[in-house]
């Protein structure tokens, strides 16, 4: 189905991918896994045709759709804002699809209330992903490949998608942080090592790779530290030898050397295959003091379509540190509400007020605050981000050395977050607006942002479909959509995260 043949990368002086050799089968499920920036989304670029490699080959047999990690931003609606759905999966991407089998689809993907000749143009990021993965499920293509699908997906959406991809007779190459989706019906793991710029391959799911890897870290540490003694007795003996007078034995000093020395190249070697990849080191600095009264936010409504409404009567007050949750499916509003409250929207009717000597951040999960055609450096250059040292702080967030000079479109998924977060975390703002903080972080990141904003001295609003990232936020008081109905935390909450 696919051949991988000694492909490499490079993007300025920046080695990305090394002697890449790759098969997938007719009918494997891959699950291809790698911190961010290690190179995930370029592999795919490459196996799909968007980009060349510099070196080496790939060979597809068969038809193939792929959809990109940010493909609702790249859906161009502004030019069209009348195209409905059904408009644009049959006749701009030209499906060959009947309109009830869109229906069934929609239904399948939770998009109540939306059919075939709803526009485009009145969906969510959520729903956008969704129309998109529509399209790519009816052209039944003998290879899927899917950059990051369940991203802004609620957790039904999420399940189905997860369900129908298990169940898909073809092949099915997917770059996922979603533990749900990796753990069910992947048959192969793809581990792209950002040190050594190549791709691991391991049988199994997500959690048995992560098992495997483990034992095989573990043993890769026990043979270092067993190499490293060995090169030292080794080292010793030699330096004996060599002090003693016969020409025999400095003969044997001399051997005795050039094995020490081929034992340190061991020991280098295993160092760079147990040496842990480099890791954010996120600290947000210790705001200003806001006013116990923060926000007060008074029967706003919002409709984008006449006697539609978005948003209905939504009442509520926060105060000084208390850590807000907006928990409800794609499309009831979460996102509408976070940009009236950022002043990025006006609502309908309704009115909202901030309290005295609050300074607002805002986080968008489409990343509407990055200039995608300056680079890293251009968006930071002229923000005024105190004494902080802003090649310094970037570096916390990985994006050192070269990067800073790379555009911003040019950036992974997980770069522009991070670069996002830098810019919003630097300015000290004591109350943050968050839309989805988590999206397109590994992991392990996301363990990092979750302990950073624990610690944070401030005021924190929360859109998020990770139940444990809200979970252990420690959430105050929760806003439940589309029912508006706000009050204090409760455990059973969580299970309403990301589920309509």
């Amino acid at each position: 189905m696919l051949n991988v043949n000694n492909v490499s990368l490079e993007k300025g002086s920046k080695e990305i991918l090394k002697d890449i050799n790759l098969i997938l089968s007719p009918t494997d499920k891959v699950g291809l896994v790698g911190v961010n920036g290690a190179g995930k989304t370029t592999l795919l670029k490459l196996i799909a045709g968007i980009e060349e490699p510099d070196y080496g080959d790939i060979q597809v047999k068969g038809s193939m759709s792929y959809i990109a990690q940010e493909t609702h931003n790249q859906m161009e609606i502004a030019k069209h804002p009348n195209l409905t759905i059904g408009e644009y999966i049959i006749i701009q991407k030209g499906v060959d699809a009947e309109e009830w089998e869109i229906m069934k689809l929609l239904n399948n993907l939770k998009m109540g209330g939306k059919d075939c000749d709803s526009k485009l143009s009145e969906l969510s990021g959520g729903q956008k992903i969704k129309v998109e993965l529509i399209r790519i499920l009816l052209e039944e293509s003998d290879l899927l490949i899917l950059d990051e699908p369940t991203n802004f997906l609620d957790i039904p959406s999420a399940e189905w998608l997860m369900s129908y991809l298990i169940t898909y007779p073809k092949a099915v190459l997917v770059v996922s942080h979603d533990l749900r989706l990796m753990n069910k019906g992947i048959t192969k793991i793809w581990y792209l090592n950002e040190r050594e710029q190549n791709v691991e391959v391991y049988r199994g799911n997500y959690e048995q790779f992560l098992k495997v890897k483990e034992e095989r870290d573990e043993f890769l540490f026990k043979q270092l530290i067993s190499e490293e003694r060995k090169a030292k007795k080794m080292f010793e003996l030699a330096q004996n030898l060599s002090g003693r007078k016969s020409v025999k034995e400095k003969r044997r000093a001399a051997r005795r050397f050039e094995q020490a020395r081929e034992l340190k190249e061991n020991v280098k070697e295993l160092e760079m295959k147990t040496r842990k990849g480099k890791r954010m080191r996120v600290s947000i600095p210790i705001p200003e003091q806001s006013n116990k009264f923060v926000l007060g936010v008074e029967h706003i409504s919002k409709e984008y379509v006449e006697d539609v409404p978005v948003l209905k009567d939504v009442s509520f007050e926060v105060e000084r540190y208390e850590r807000v949750a907006i928990i409800g499916r794609n499309g009831v509003g979460k996102t509408t509400l976070l940009k009236i409250l950022a002043g990025r929207l006006e609502a309908s009717s309704g009115s909202y007020a901030w309290g005295f000597n609050t300074d607002v951040g805002y986080y968008s999960q489409e990343n509407e605050d990055l200039d995608y055609s300056e680079t890293v450096w251009e968006n930071v250059r002229k923000l005024d981000w105190g004494s902080l040292d802003k090649r310094k702080f970037l570096g916390r967030f990985l994006l050192t050395g070269d990067m800073v000079n790379q555009k911003v479109r040019t950036l992974s998924g997980g770069e522009k977050t991070r670069l996002a977060l830098a810019k919003l975390f630097a300015v000290g703002h004591n109350v943050l607006l968050l839309d989805e903080p988590t999206t397109y972080l590994d992991p392990g990141s996301q363990e990092i942002l979750l302990g950073a904003l624990q610690e944070y001295k401030g005021t924190i609003l929360l859109v998020s479909h990770e139940p444990n990232f809200v979970k252990e936020l420690g959430i105050d008081k929760v806003l439940l959509m589309p029912e508006e109905y706000f009050g204090y935390y409760k455990e059973e909450y969580i299970d309403r995260v990301g589920i309509v």
